[in-house]
């Protein structure tokens, strides 16, 4: 969802590998999280063809310690829409972004994104028409984030009162939002009061199994298993680090531990060392934890591999969690 702050750009460098090039190639951080890189020339000029056609252009790769953004420019929000669709973002701490005069999106492992409403949106009395707020167009995760304040928007399908033009719009959370038609510049106001989120721990629960169907039993069954492997994973790597952290010179463990270093680890995309490898793969699964369920199942989870270990998990995983979602906030 974009949630890392951008800093001033760097300069774009685009390097070049050794890879047979696909139909469709999406450009992937540099190991350093400076750059993009193809796997061929070929590639690097579809991608460009692909840019130019949507009327784009390249503004440079920003990196800000901890996440990778390939920012273009463009002058039409719908073009930036259609054009991100078409990319594929495979890896964490990665974003591809086009600025626009109407509003910055982005595209990351979750989907498509707003980056932050436009102050006009908030101009709801101007409207001439209103709307219900249509399914939900991004990742449904989004509209969790906006209830909860992290973000102030998530991006839903609207029907023009005017001309029933279908677009998505980033919308705020059990509220009214201004938006734009694109078709015929008419405004409409979206009321998101038709989309709720209720807290994990308000929603009902069977009284017995008898009250869940069989495909529910299977599906939370598959799912209590899956929780299961990934706890006793997260107890092997920390015992793994508790018996093998002495042996790493003072560098070494000071990057194990570093965050943002481990972040720009998973950002690359590359193989790490093996002295490192267990750090970064404690931190990818507090990513896919936090991306499946929130801090609520990062610590459902750690409790459980708390105790499946021979050390203990709770006082350790913090050096490997810290700044995951609202994790030890």
């Amino acid at each position: 969802m974009g949630l890392f702050k951008r800093r001033p750009k760097n300069n774009p460098a685009i390097e070049e590998g050794s890879a047979s090039a696909t139909t469709v190639v999406t450009p992937r951080p540099t190991p350093d999280g400076k750059g993009i890189a193809f796997p061929d020339s070929a590639a690097i000029d579809h991608w460009k063809r692909r840019v130019a056609d949507a009327g784009l252009t390249v503004r440079g790769v920003e990196y800000n310690g901890q996440a990778s953004y390939l920012t273009l420019a463009g002058p039409d929000a719908e073009r930036a829409k259609t054009f991100l669709r078409n990319e594929h973002v495979d890896r964490e701490l990665y974003y591809i972004v086009v600025e626009t005069p109407d509003g910055t999106w982005g595209l990351d492992i979750e989907g498509l994104y707003l980056e932050r409403l436009r102050p006009w949106q908030q101009d709801t009395e101007s409207a001439e028409y209103q709307v219900p707020a249509g399914s939900i167009a991004g990742n449904p995760r989004s509209v969790n984030l906006a209830a909860r304040g992290k973000v102030d928007n998530f991006l839903v399908w609207i029907g023009c009162g005017r001309c029933a033009h279908r677009w998505a719009d980033g919308v705020r959370y059990q509220n009214r939002t201004l938006t734009r038609c694109p078709s015929c510049g008419a405004k409409n106001s979206v009321d998101s009061s038709n989309v709720q989120v209720a807290p994990l721990d308000q929603q009902p629960t069977p009284s017995s199994p008898l009250s869940s169907s069989p495909s529910n039993r299977s599906a939370d069954s598959a799912s209590e298993q899956q929780r299961a492997q990934i706890a006793r994973r997260i107890a092997e790597l920390l015992d793994f680090n508790q018996v093998h952290y002495g042996e790493l010179d003072k560098e070494q463990q000071s990057q194990a531990t570093d965050c943002r270093h481990l972040d720009a680890i998973i950002s690359s995309g590359g193989a790490p060392p093996d002295w490192i490898s267990h750090a970064v793969e404690l931190r990818s699964i507090g990513h896919q934890l936090n991306r499946e369920g929130g801090v609520r199942l990062m610590r459902e989870t750690a409790a459980q591999a708390d105790g499946l270990s021979k050390y203990g998990v709770r006082q350790v995983i913090v050096l490997f969690w810290e700044g995951i979602g609202g994790w030890q906030d």
